[in-house]
């Protein structure tokens, strides 16, 4: 006897109910990313075949018969960090039988004290930090520690050794609450990395560790470590925001979170800070943004930026392979110079404005030779990537991995990537299934409409990449998404949008196999909101943009400043007749210090022209700024510190902040304040302009060819 419910038809059976419902979930579906599906399944089997059916009953049993279309926590491929289930298998089979090089740096590991079954925990504690350190070493120690067992556990099976990495994570689990300190950011991103692979490897395996303590650690990495990086570091050199993506994605794999890796991703690939790919590798020759402060800073954030790739790889998604493989120009131009032979150089100045030629801080003017020689256990992984996986050539990253191999370790680099990632030449294989959903998207209005792009798909057991993608686009965050094009590009131009209106588009992977889901959706403006344009301000040396997801309105621009006779900026504006108000928030991100973000009320468009603002200046203090006539001088009222809350040591601004500026006749009055009701005024001046005036947001970076992202939501003028 069955029971029908819509389209799907439930046997009373359990045992032909769960053979049913496993073939409905398994249809062109790999088993490996099923198996959180099919957690659920079983309790669902359970009560629907053993109690009366209820509304409850009916409702599962209709989200079943949809439950293939829909994409779940499932989508993202377990253990899928650093390591694979087939990475462990391989490295089992080569150390059982002492295959080199893998046999030689398993030793390494059994040789490190952390990875001992006996290892004593030096913690846990309630809070650890960097500058000022607290309870540092302790904390850098039970990390390495629980990540090494976990990595034993997998490759011996030794219960000893699981029992050890679950006792470290929970212990730490259950008392740390806080990352400190100027240098938190590197801080979590270093450590908070191998907590999250010990937990990746111990929660996806027979390892005992239990499923609420499982779970619980998804908690502990979002609401511990994951505010510490949230933001990243627009305020430090590129290591530091490497070291928040590795820790950022490997949290978004573990805790099946969707929207996060979406937005890891796409940092990876067109974020503010230093720390992005293009970023952080400045040139396509390789040239790095610290190739110029020392070689181990410099190599420190690519071997950072090579683990969230292959994070990534495991999860389909092909940062490797971005822009013409710009990483590994970045390792050939790092082992090149290091191993003693010259590469090419070009004056660089960083995104902060404080690193490289004019900084205000270094003015570095040259590579740096500190470190020349010195090679970091970074290099294994890119070259098993580049060479075993995709065929490519590496010759100075095999001269450096020849020379270190077997690859070992510190406390800043996981490394071992001899032993967990040497492997041999990939044989060309057909794809086993649909590549991996698309991820990283990113659009920018052009003259010609929406151009979007993304960071390719590959089915990664295969390393195969998908052969087209399919975009769809809606009106609406919510289905349906109507197809626009088909393209084995991974970019597309939207010529059909209509100026001012919010799009949503999605976008699929296809291969000979099938189709993936479809992506993260990214909402995005076809120009700016109706009422709203953007031109540049003055000379610039680099010409500004600006976009709009719907919430948020991202500028990018250049300028000398907002002062003197004449401005030089970018700015978002509109029309205001008479009386009233803008109002904004100033959020993340903002990638330089010398930013002067805020609201402005214009004459017109001219570098000289009248004008009232409020501003915060630099590092950070708000005024109000303004000319009161044609080509004149600038006022500014005296300075007021936003305060300590909001800014931390080495003048970074860490919280979102709110600016108003009131126009009533000819008088306008400034405030400021770190929310929308209480408000601190900055002070008002008296100017004769007429009743139309221009209001709206500004970014100046006051850099020299270098321009600024400033981020804004909660814009507020009146009709």
């Amino acid at each position: 006897m069955a029971r029908r419910f819509g389209s799907l038809l439930i046997p009373s059976n359990s045992s032909h109910l769960d053979h049913a419902l496993v073939a409905t979930l398994d249809r062109g579906q790999d088993h490996e990313h099923l198996k959180s599906r099919k957690r659920v399944m079983k309790t669902i089997l359970h009560e629907i075949s053993t109690k009366p059916l209820t509304r409850l009953a009916i409702s599962i049993a209709v989200l079943l018969a949809i439950l293939p279309r829909i994409p779940l926590a499932a989508d993202f491929a377990h253990p899928g960090l650093l390591h694979t289930q087939r990475d462990f298998d391989r490295i089992r089979v080569a150390v059982a039988n002492q295959q080199e090089p893998i046999y030689s740096a398993f030793k390494l590991l059994v040789a490190s004290p952390r990875a001992s079954s006996d290892y004593n925990l030096r913690g846990p504690f309630p809070e650890w930090g960097r500058a000022p350190n607290i309870r540092t070493g302790e904390t850098v120690s039970d990390a390495e520690a629980a990540y090494h067992n976990a990595l034993m556990w997998a490759i011996t099976g030794k219960q000893a050794h699981a029992d050890k990495s679950i006792q470290i994570i929970n212990a730490w689990m259950r008392s740390l609450k806080k990352v400190s300190g100027i240098d938190g950011v590197l801080a979590s991103g270093l450590q908070g990395f191998k907590f999250a692979n010990a937990a990746e490897i111990l929660r996806h395996s027979d390892s005992g560790w239990s499923d609420s303590d499982a779970k619980r650690c998804e908690q502990w990495l979002m609401e511990v470590w994951h505010p510490t990086i949230e933001h990243y570091a627009y305020f430090a050199n590129a290591n530091w925001e490497s070291a928040a993506l590795q820790t950022k994605i490997a949290i978004a794999v573990y805790c099946n979170d969707r929207k996060l890796f979406e937005e890891t991703v796409r940092y990876a690939v067109n974020g503010a800070g230093n720390g992005s790919i293009p970023h952080t590798i400045v040139y396509p020759s390789g040239q790095c943004q610290e190739t110029t402060r020392a070689q181990h800073y410099a190599q420190l954030g690519l071997g950072l930026l090579v683990n969230a790739a292959e994070v990534a790889w495991n999860q389909g998604v092909d940062l490797y392979g971005w822009d013409n493989n710009r990483i590994l120009q970045g390792f050939e131009y790092t082992a090149k110079y290091g191993l003693g032979e010259d590469v090419p150089y070009q004056h660089y100045l960083d995104r902060t404005g404080k690193y490289g030629f004019g900084g205000r801080n270094n003015q570095y003017d040259q590579i740096s030779t500190i470190s020349r020689g010195n090679f970091y256990p970074i290099f294994e992984r890119p070259l098993n990537h580049y060479v075993k996986r995709r065929g490519l050539s590496v010759p100075y990253t095999t001269r450096v991995v020849a020379s270190k191999r077997p690859e070992g370790f510190n406390h800043d680099h996981l490394g071992l990537g001899t032993l967990t990632h040497w492997r041999s030449p990939a044989p060309t294989t057909q794809p086993e299934r649909p590549p991996a959903v698309p991820a990283g998207l990113v659009a920018r209005t052009t003259a010609q409409g929406i151009r979007l792009s993304w960071v390719g798909s590959v089915e990664p057991i295969s390393g195969t990449d998908a052969t087209s993608y399919l975009i769809k686009r809606s009106n609406t965050p919510a289905p349906p998404y109507e197809t626009q094009t088909q393209t084995t590009n991974q970019h597309f131009v939207d010529t059909t949008v209509e100026p001012g209106k919010l799009y949503h588009y999605i976008v699929s992977a296809i291969n000979n196999v099938g189709q993936s889901d479809g992506s993260y959706p990214l909402a995005t403006t076809a120009g700016l909101p109706l009422r709203w344009s953007n031109s540049d301000v003055g000379k610039v040396s680099v010409p500004g943009y600006a976009e709009h997801n719907g919430e948020t309105f991202s500028l990018e621009g250049q300028g000398a400043d907002i002062a003197g006779r004449h401005d030089s900026f970018h700015f978002v504006h509109t029309r205001m007749r008479g009386d009233g108000s803008i109002t904004a928030r100033i959020i993340l991100p903002m990638s330089s210090q010398w930013t002067k973000p805020g609201v402005i009320m214009r004459e017109s468009l001219d570098a000289g022209s009248a004008h009232a603002s409020v501003l915060l200046l630099p590092h950070w203090k708000g005024a109000v700024v303004s000319r009161s006539n044609t080509d004149g001088e600038t006022s500014t009222t005296d300075p007021i510190p936003i305060g300590k809350a909001h800014v931390i040591k080495k003048n970074r601004l860490m919280t979102p902040y709110w600016v108003r500026l009131v126009r009533a006749g000819n008088r306008f009055t400034g405030y400021m304040g770190s929310d929308e009701k209480n408000w601190q005024r900055l002070g008002s001046v008296e100017i004769s302009v007429g009743k139309d005036v221009y209001v709206g947001l500004p970014a100046c970076s006051q850099l020299k060819n270098v321009t600024t992202t400033v981020t804004y939501d909660n814009v507020n003028v009146p009709e």
